[in-house]
């Protein structure tokens, strides 16, 4: 058996007894009223800091995010200089580049100028470099001009014209040649020949 304590004059009674025999006082009242009180009034939880603590947390953390968005605006500033100064770099290099290129250009035109397409070509400015390439190499295409043939050839034998409906067409023949005749229109591209 275990003893309690007398809420009234503090004597050890036993745990089954309803009355206190010293002064009497009634133990079974008292654990009505004592097992009613604590419902009504629950004990209060001591505060451990830890709303305290986060609070403070998050405002180191928000001035932590502050100080490296300043602190990147500062670095984006020097990347700029730098980025300016490589490109500045980089434009006189290239620079460099463009006009060794343009030398090398320079040069390969004096020397085409030279060949036997260089000096069609300074005749006749208005044909492409690879025409007067062809040219030079007494090569025959479809799609080249009939004044591209007469200076090749020089003036043709006869020329026939045709007409079938849809405007005339002109056969140029030349009979010391293999491809002997051409047939042209009023463009006077060459479209086919035998």
């Amino acid at each position: 058996m275990s003893l309690n304590k007398c809420p009234q004059c503090q004597n050890q009674i036993n745990d089954t007894a309803f009355f206190c025999p010293q002064c009497g006082y009634s133990i079974k009242d008292h654990s009505k009223k004592t097992s009613s009180s604590p419902a009504s009034n629950p004990p209060k939880k001591q505060n451990n800091g830890c709303a305290v603590a986060l609070l403070f947390m998050g405002i180191a953390f928000i001035i932590f995010l502050v100080s490296k968005c300043s602190g990147t605006k500062d670095n984006s500033a020097i990347t700029t200089n730098s980025v300016h100064k490589i490109s500045k770099e980089d434009s006189i290099k290239n620079q460099a580049r463009i006009d060794s290129i343009n030398q090398l250009e320079k040069i390969e035109e004096e020397k085409f100028l030279k060949t036997k397409a260089g000096k069609i070509y300074k005749k006749h400015p208005e044909w492409s470099k690879e025409d007067c390439i062809s040219i030079s190499e007494n090569k025959i295409w479809i799609g080249m001009r009939y004044e591209m043939l007469v200076y090749m050839r020089g003036k043709p034998n006869n020329v026939n014209t045709s007409n079938y409906g849809n405007g005339p067409h002109y056969q140029a023949c030349w009979h010391d040649y293999d491809a002997s005749c051409f047939y042209f229109d009023e463009s006077q591209i060459i479209t086919s020949y035998n």
